[in-house]
This record gives C-alpha cells, sequence and structure tokens, in this order.
C-alpha cells in the first residue's frame, strides 16, 4: 500500500505529461452551447467545429432548440447558474446586451483592432455586436428575413415565372395557387414566424424610413394609424391564405411543404436556403428566392453571433483562438454556403455561393450602403426584448382573429411605447 501511494504522484505526472504532449499543438479546447438541430443547421454547425479543430482548438458542444427565444436563453441562463459556463454561445440581437450588461462576457476589442473588424463589419450588425463601445460578440452571418421561398415546379405550373413586383402581384399569385387546389402559404405556430411575415408587411407598406423609425428608434411618434391599419389589413388579408394546419405546424414543416411542392411559398429567413441545400435542392431548379414585394432594396436582417462568457486565464488562448476562427473569411464562407446566409461582413468572397446566396450578399452590401439594413423585428435584432415580446403577442392575436385590427393598432402603439423597451440598449 505504502508503494502504491508513493507511485501515484509519478503517475499522475505521467499522465498529465502526456496530456499536454498529445495536445502540443493545439490551444486547448472550447465548449460551445448553441441551437442549431435542424438538418441545414447541424451541417453549418459541423463546417464550424471543423474550421475550429483545423486551427488546433478542441471542440465540446452542448445544444437545445429554439431559435434565439426564451427558450434557449433559459436552458442557458439554468447551466451559467449552475456553474457550467460555456466558452461561447450562438446569441442573436439585443440578447446579447442583456448578457453583457450582467458582466459576465469578455472584452474582444484586442483581437477586433488586431483584425480589423470595424472596417469590415456593417454598422448595423456591430450596434449588436458591441456593448458601450466595447466588443463583446463575433458575428458570422447576416441572414435576411424578407424573402419569398418558393416552389419552382408550382409557380411555373401557374405562370409565375418572374416576382410578384407589387401588393397586387403577390395577391394575384396567391390567388392562383388556391384555384389551383396548392396551399399558397405555408407558415408554423409559433409567434416569431407570424412577426417575420409582418415586418416584411410593415416595411413593404410604410417603407425603410418608417421601420427604422418605428422598430429601431422606437419613436412612438412614428406609429401614424393610417400606416399601422393598413399593414394589419394586409396581414388579415394574409390570414385568408392559411390552412388550420399552421397551429401545430413547425417552421421547417412549413419549408417541408414547400420543398415537397404541397405548397407554393412561405416567407421566411436565408436560413430556408440552407434547408433546401441540405435536402439535395438548388435554386433555379427546384426553387426560387424572391424578395417580398415592396421591400426590394431593404435588407432587414438576423445575424448570428458567438458571445464569449468570461474564463479563467488557462482558458483565454482557446477562447481568443475561436474568436479569431469565427471571423476568419474562410470560416464564413464554409457555413454560409450551408446556411444560405451573407457573411457577416463585406470582404468575403461570394464566387462559391448559390444563386440565391450571391443575391443576398449583394443585396446586404447594397442596403449597408443606403442605411437600408435593418434588424429584423421578429428575430430580436430590432429592438429589446421587452419590446418584441409585445409584438409577438400583438400580431399573432391579430393573425388568428382574436383582435381585431383597430385593437392590433393601439396594442402595437403601447408595445412600442412601453418605458422598459429601451432597457438593454448601451
Amino acid at each position: 500500500m505504502t508503494k502504491t501511494l508513493r507511485c501515484r504522484p509519478l503517475l499522475l505526472a505521467a499522465l498529465l505529461l502526456a496530456a499536454l504532449s498529445a495536445r502540443a499543438d493545439g490551444v486547448g479546447d472550447v465548449t460551445v452551447f448553441h441551437w442549431w438541430v435542424s438538418g441545414g443547421e447541424r451541417a453549418s454547425m459541423d463546417a464550424i467545429r471543423d474550421f475550429a479543430r483545423s486551427r488546433g482548438i478542441g471542440w465540446q458542444e452542448h445544444s437545445t432548440p429554439g431559435s434565439g427565444t426564451a427558450r434557449y436563453t433559459d436552458v442557458l441562463a439554468a447551466r451559467v447558474r449552475a456553474g457550467q459556463v460555456p466558452t461561447a454561445a450562438q446569441m442573436i440581437g439585443h440578447e446579447i446586451h442583456a448578457w453583457a450588461r450582467q458582466g459576465l462576457l469578455e472584452n474582444l476589442n484586442g483581437i477586433a483592432a488586431q483584425e480589423e473588424w470595424d472596417e469590415v463589419v456593417p454598422m448595423d450588425i456591430q450596434h449588436l455586436s458591441k456593448w458601450q463601445g466595447q466588443w463583446v460578440a463575433a458575428p458570422f452571418n447576416a441572414h435576411s428575413t424578407n424573402w419569398l421561398w418558393v416552389n419552382k415546379a408550382v409557380a411555373d405550373r401557374l405562370g409565375a415565372t418572374t416576382p410578384p413586383d407589387g401588393w397586387a402581384d403577390l395577391i394575384a399569385l396567391l390567388d392562383k395557387a388556391r384555384t389551383a387546389g396548392v396551399q399558397p402559404l405555408a407558415i408554423g405556430r409559433e409567434a416569431w414566424e407570424h412577426t417575420l411575415l409582418f415586418e416584411s408587411v410593415a416595411v413593404g407598406v410604410g417603407g425603410a424610413e418608417f421601420y427604422r423609425k418605428a422598430f429601431i428608434d422606437l419613436e412612438p411618434q412614428a406609429l401614424q394609424a393610417p400606416v399601422l391599419t393598413q399593414i394589419f389589413e394586409r396581414m388579415r388579408q394574409l390570414s385568408g391564405y392559411l390552412d388550420p394546419g399552421y397551429l401545430r405546424r413547425r417552421w421547417d414543416q412549413a419549408t417541408d411543404m414547400v420543398a415537397e411542392g404541397r405548397a407554393l411559398l412561405q416567407v421566411q429567413g436565408s436560413w430556408v436556403d440552407g434547408e433546401f441545400v441540405a435536402k439535395g435542392m438548388a435554386p433555379g431548379r427546384e426553387y426560387q428566392c424572391w424578395r417580398f414585394p415592396d421591400t426590394q432594396g431593404v435588407y432587414l436582417f438576423n445575424s448570428d453571433q458567438f458571445v464569449f462568457f468570461k474564463q479563467p486565464p488557462a482558458r483565454q488562448a482557446a477562447q481568443r483562438a475561436f474568436a479569431s476562427a469565427v471571423m476568419a473569411p474562410a470560416l464564413q464562407v464554409a457555413v454560409n454556403v450551408r446556411t444560405g446566409a451573407a457573411p457577416a461582413r463585406v470582404d468575403v468572397p461570394q464566387a462559391t455561393f448559390n444563386r440565391c446566396g450571391q443575391r443576398n450578399i449583394t443585396d446586404m452590401r447594397r442596403a449597408n450602403m443606403r442605411r437600408a439594413m435593418m434588424g429584423s423585428i421578429a428575430m430580436g435584432n430590432a429592438h429589446p426584448s421587452a419590446v418584441k415580446t409585445a409584438i409577438y403577442d400583438v400580431v399573432t392575436r391579430h393573425l388568428q382573429g382574436r383582435l381585431d385590427t383597430a385593437g392590433a393598432v393601439a396594442a402595437l402603439r403601447l408595445a412600442v411605447a412601453t418605458p422598459t423597451g429601451n432597457d438593454d440598449k448601451p
């Protein structure tokens, strides 16, 4: 027994030396928490994992579905409270500021200055990546939400070979689908999906300046009753093209309906492109990506980012290496040819992207120059979560017929004027 105890320190030292030798070419491990669990999303996270490993970064991960919603945030918060703090966590929009305000996030200014993030990331994304002027998150894509994702075979059968140019064209197309016995518009049950539809209608009715003042700057005086009334009347018109099954459907099941030709189109973000690609589909062959009518030139975005939680000194080298990897142009290509998003930087080559991906990148760059690149209401990139949640409630109740248009107009104006609405702005 005495001999065994004396040998144990030597054994432990040998094991430690072996572990260090095995990791000599690496910088350490990172633990990543994320919500990418669907087919296209999983392929995209695999691309991030593989790139990190190619840079000598050890990889561990945990995931829960939720797409940045309260469900995801609650699970992450519970892990943090339990001491299971990840190196990095996927995050979007003003939720980044909410975590930064708690003092839990690392300051990334050093690596941001070294790699010139300020020079290549669009300003509207930077606004979300920074807290009180300090970089606290690394953005790796820019999804656009004001898209129509269209089954090409169905559209061709209806004689729709070009995008609807305005609202009347869209309604005529939906009517043709219904007459032909095809579900015109596919959507799921969740409030964020309904609000994606709302935000495209809103910017189509009011224009870019209205959208920025009303939903990003949160100026109550911008919410004029005639404009809001027209928005909600158009939403009521679209609700007439929904089937009862949407109340039980997930967003990706709505995407499947379009992919399989059981529905004509879906109004969704460019992550649908990633879902279609994961199914072996190609734009121009099985599907089309058309801008929502009257929103051409506007880029409503959702930017996926990683926040970096404060770590002990021994883990900071791996954390910095991962932040650098996330912002690397090569990673942003590898990931976003799968996600359907544009890279979160304006200097990334677009040659390897498909037709919809190239259009997405071009639209982002042009909108960025014109200040027509604006955060998505539905995805929490426009304003704090208190306002987002209130708008969710109004939009869904109106879509489901539980709130009339006059009531929706009044409730939306109250939601934007809520005093707590600015609580997570820097």
